[in-house]
């Protein structure tokens, strides 16, 4: 059994659960640069939150850092989301948790996959890369003029096609699963979990969300190298803020807010270089 299924709009848009996200505006592409850039544009250009960029391959997918998304042809997904939410600026870093649990839900109940969170933004099935989201901001005179949050998820990418230079190490849902799947069918779970937990942002019940959050994270609890404001430290996660920011307990017992950045289990090291 093998899915190269396609994921044009005649193919996606019909059988969508979301009622906004991917309904109105859904751009496909058989090869793109980077999905995000296009979203950028459309955004710049007027386009509604909830507007779908999607392509079947990235000569240029962006991961944090500056890094490239492996971007096989028809083996994963490689999305891109424009979202224009009305919160306060400090409310708006809550939308990185937001999409990594809609990930991980959808990888649960499409799959009954075991998906992590490692903050910030890395989904995990024990402890192998699974999925990625790269979420840009884009400020206008009045604050916050949207959010172009990219994802790329590997679904029927067989394990020995992976580049060997990866920070972690990957899987996809065909290595966990042992079987090709439907990338349509994941792909409109995706957006309607993706709509669902981030509508519940907007209509202030983010409670659950960062509940939820948690009890998916792979680091709360474990020691953790992170980046500070002077340097590589290390320290204990101790648990997520109401902004979606990670609490790590230094060796004085001090709380140091953790807003972005590499984290990593201080021990054993993950994976090599690259990502």
């Amino acid at each position: 059994m093998s899915y190269q299924d396609s994921l044009t709009p005649e193919a996606v848009v019909t059988g969508l659960m979301s009622r906004v996200f991917g309904r109105r505006d859904y751009f496909y592409y058989r090869e793109i640069d980077s999905t995000n850039n296009r979203a950028l544009e459309l955004a710049a250009d007027g386009y509604p939150e909830g507007t779908v960029v999607v392509a079947e391959t990235q000569t240029a997918g962006r991961g944090r850092r500056g890094r490239t998304w492996y971007s096989p042809p028809r083996h994963g997904l490689y999305l891109s989301v424009i979202l224009r939410p009305q919160l306060p600026v400090r409310e708006i870093p809550r939308v990185s948790l937001v999409i990594g649990v809609a990930v991980a839900e959808t990888l649960e109940a499409a799959f009954q996959l075991p998906a992590r969170i490692k903050w910030p933004n890395d989904i995990l099935i024990n402890n192998r890369k699974i999925a990625g989201v790269l979420s840009e901001v884009v400020t206008g005179s009045q604050g916050i003029d949207c959010i172009v949050t990219g994802i790329g998820l590997n679904i029927n990418n067989p394990l020995q096609d992976f580049p060997g230079d990866l920070r972690t190490a990957p899987t996809s849902v065909l290595a966990e699963k042992e079987t090709p799947v439907s990338r349509v069918r994941v792909l409109q779970e995706l957006l309607m979990h993706l709509e669902t937990r981030y509508y519940q942002l907007l209509e202030g019940n983010f409670n659950g969300i960062l509940d939820k959050g948690k009890s998916l994270s792979t680091i709360i609890g474990k020691e953790v190298e992170y980046d500070s404001q002077n340097g590589p430290a290390i320290g204990q996660a101790v648990d997520i803020d109401d902004n979606g920011f990670l609490l790590v307990k230094d060796k004085w017992g001090k709380i140091h807010t953790v807003t972005s950045g590499e984290v990593y289990l201080s021990s054993p090291r993950e994976g090599g270089k690259g990502d």
